[in-house]
């Protein structure tokens, strides 16, 4: 048989052998919606995303009313409740007010069956939800002249729950990403999320909703591109030959975007026509949307509210669920948070205490005192190991000392130092001092000498910083020693003058010095250090202070 013939009787066969195949094939995996759609629709990547969101939300029952007449709404046998065949369901799509498409098909009426009685529990929940938010929705969206209907996105987002956030991180009621969120003017930061906030997530989603539909002129595949973004509606289009229709792109989108629109028609349907299917509400708490927002001008706890008002810290948080960590941020303009109506005259009443957190008062006073310490000076003595070619005054003038002091601190008779000598010297470092803040800035010590400074009659311990210094900056080692301690002088000794000792630093003068210490004259400090009419004060000279 030639290749031609063979051709011609696969072309022949190929029909043939496809439909024997189909006829084996089971309906639902040809059209996974016509046989038990209700089942496929149920792991359908929109409905399992939907679950996850409401979870957290919705096991919150103490926000909403429970009853026996909703108990007995959500177990009704599927037998109880009412179908329609196609042709009628399509007629009351129809009949739906809808600017937007309500097409009804094969795919829409799956989720139909799943929402109506296969999730009868959740949207119970979905509909006391919407009484709390499709009133700012449809004010947003009538304030914009765009289709009511729209406000039934949100339930297919987020569930309604102003917390959720996705895996790929979409956060809030409309799910919109970080920079889709600050492209729309939705502010972020480490204490509130403007995409978790009702009002202004509303404005930045409807926003986002009115360019998409500029777009493409076509509401559908708006949604479409509002779920997997305008590059995959755009190569979509494109690979359907230039077809603006949500339908004929179906197939060329990605598998969540596919049903994304089949579940929002679905959602718009049943929420729709909720009492024909006896769905009841589960009514919410009234404080829950009886709400009025007040300024908050100081940086508080939202636990720190709900105790002063005396009222559900859960609540207040639910209210408020732009609040990442339920503290109200210091601002300018203070902050405005959402109360229930009936706690409005109560805030007002107790404003005062509510604008100051003692827990993160004495918080603040904690941090602030540690990170802006007082720097006090302090006598410590280091040693510097003698190099080569070193003498007494190059060390007495490296440290800003003179060669009589290094005699004295060394028990030297003579100048003279050998290479590899430890020497002694006393200096005044300034150390970060956490209590007292308000104390003078010099540490007090009561030696008559600097010799004396390390263990004086008072018993005040001078530390010794052992550090070895090799040229001008090499540091081989460094330890800390306590100077030895004296048992204290009898109580006469302490009317002996206090002396201080002040290392002068960059600027300082007789008269700048003097300001540090009252009682303290220019004449007494120059008495006190031998200090003549023409002597200059150098940076690193220590003066001996005498009060």
């Amino acid at each position: 048989m030639t290749m031609v013939l063979k051709i011609k009787l696969f072309k022949r066969l190929l029909p043939m052998a496809v439909a024997t195949v189909m006829a084996s094939v089971p309906a639902w995996a040809v059209n996974p919606f016509t046989v038990d759609s209700v089942m496929r629709a149920d792991v359908d990547p929109v409905v399992i995303s939907l679950d996850s969101m409401s979870y957290q939300l919705f096991t919150r029952d103490k926000l909403f009313g429970t009853s026996a007449e909703l108990e007995r709404c959500v177990s009704i046998p599927r037998d109880q409740l009412p179908t329609y065949p196609p042709a009628e369901m399509k007629k009351r799509m129809k009949m739906i007010p809808a600017v937007v498409s309500m097409d009804y098909n094969a795919d829409v009426q799956a989720f139909i069956d799943l929402f109506a009685f296969r999730k009868r529990d959740l949207m119970t929940k979905l509909l006391a939800s919407s009484q709390i938010y499709f009133p700012l929705f449809e004010a947003e969206l009538d304030r914009n002249q765009m289709p009511d209907e729209l406000k039934y996105l949100p339930v297919i987002e987020s569930a309604l729950n102003p917390q959720a956030v996705s895996p790929a991180g979409a956060t809030g009621l409309w799910q919109m990403m970080y920079s889709t969120g600050k492209m729309m003017g939705l502010d972020a930061n480490s204490y509130y999320d403007e995409r978790r906030d009702p009002i202004k997530s509303t404005k930045g989603g409807v926003k986002y909703l009115k360019q998409l539909y500029d777009l493409y002129g076509d509401w559908q595949l708006a949604l479409a591109a509002y779920n997997s973004g305008p590059g995959y509606v755009n190569k979509a289009i494109a690979r359907a030959g230039g077809v603006k229709n949500f339908w004929a792109i179906k197939n060329f989108l990605p598998a969540e975007t596919r049903s994304y629109v089949p579940t929002y028609l679905a959602v718009v349907y049943v929420m729709h026509y909720y009492r024909d299917y006896k769905l009841v509400s589960a009514e919410p708490r009234r404080e829950l949307y009886a709400v009025d927002t007040v300024s908050v001008k100081g940086h508080v706890t939202l636990k720190h509210i709900a105790s002063t008002l005396g009222m559900p810290l859960e609540e207040l948080q639910f209210l408020n669920p732009a609040l990442k960590a339920s503290i109200v941020p210091l601002m300018a303009n203070g902050y405005p948070l959402n109360i229930p109506v009936n706690y409005f005259a109560s805030f007002e009443a107790k404003k005062d205490v509510l604008q100051n957190d003692p827990e993160l008062s004495t918080l603040a006073s904690i941090n602030e005192m540690y990170a802006n310490p007082v720097m006090v000076r302090v006598p410590r003595y280091v040693y510097y190991k003698v190099r080569k070619y070193d003498n007494i005054s190059t060390v007495a003038a490296r440290y800003g000392v003179s060669a009589a002091e290094i005699r004295e601190w060394n028990h030297l008779k003579n100048n003279y130092i050998a290479r590899g000598q430890n020497l002694k010297i006393l200096t005044f470092p300034e150390v970060p001092s956490y209590q007292n803040q308000q104390a003078a800035a010099q540490t007090q010590v009561k030696p008559d000498s600097a010799t004396a400074a390390a263990s004086d009659t008072a018993g005040h311990v001078v530390s010794e910083q052992v550090v070895y210094y090799y040229g001008q900056d090499k540091i081989d080692t460094a330890k800390t020693v306590a100077a030895p301690q004296k048992k204290a002088a009898p109580a006469q000794a302490s009317k002996a003058p206090a002396i201080r000792y002040y290392r002068v630093q960059s600027g300082d003068s007789l008269w700048s010095i003097t300001q540090h210490y009252p009682g303290l004259t220019i004449n007494k400090l120059k008495a006190d250090n031998r200090l003549t009419g023409r002597s200059t004060l150098m940076k690193g000279q220590v003066l001996k202070i005498i009060l």
